[in-house]
């Protein structure tokens, strides 16, 4: 291949990667202003300034937007748990730094049942292969602040996952006007919070990790 052809291909790559995450930013904006229900592939197309069926040629669904954001978000996530958690402040780090990150939340609690099933077997195998190194990644850092086995920090990051995935339901249960809860069911949703009820299985989770 000649130079100007490398040239060519480099801008070519650089373009569609501005691309996508120039549709992935559509995405996440109309997620915000309308909800995940009432999202369509038209509209993210016209928010991002693409035709429809150049929005086609980056993913086949919504829900397949849905996923590449979700493991955006999750590399976030991530990132930051690896930057800032130390032997003293993983518990806390674990519980919050998932909370922090916009949208992560609310793409996790829809990932099994809503995302997943509607997203073509190469879209899904694809990004579970990057979900599944950031589930390391994790692991890692675990081990390290713990002194856990690197066998049973895998094994705590993929139960914290599968626990955060059902906290982060519970936590839309939450998410509604307090006036319309009677007052005898203001405590058991206050106690369904994201971080409340996270806190406490990131805690046991990390205690199990230190016993003989």
């Amino acid at each position: 291949m000649t130079l100007p052809q490398n040239k060519k291909r480099a801008r070519s790559d650089s373009e569609k990667e501005a691309r996508r995450t120039a549709i992935l930013g559509a995405t996440r904006r109309k997620i915000d202003s309308d909800g995940f229900d009432k999202v369509t592939m038209n509209a993210i197309a016209h928010e991002a300034g693409v035709s429809k069926g150049t929005l086609y040629l980056y993913a086949q669904s919504k829900e397949e937007l849905f996923l590449a954001l979700f493991v955006e978000t999750m590399e976030e996530v991530v990132s930051r748990i690896e930057d800032t958690a130390t032997e003293d402040t993983l518990a806390e780090v674990l519980t919050h730094a998932p909370a922090e990150v916009p949208l992560f939340l609310a793409l996790l609690a829809r990932l099994f049942a809503v995302i997943e099933p509607n997203v073509s077997d190469e879209a899904l195998f694809e990004e579970k292969r990057r979900m599944r190194e950031m589930g390391l990644r994790v692991a890692n850092v675990i081990a390290r602040l713990t002194g856990a086995p690197e066998e049973q920090a895998r094994g705590a990051s993929m139960v914290l996952m599968l626990t955060m995935q059902g906290a982060a339901q519970f936590d839309i249960a939450t998410q509604r006007d307090p006036e319309t809860v009677p007052d005898d069911l203001k405590q058991a949703f206050a106690v369904q919070a994201f971080t409340k009820s996270y806190s406490v299985a990131v805690r046991l989770i990390l205690w199990g990790l230190t016993q003989p």
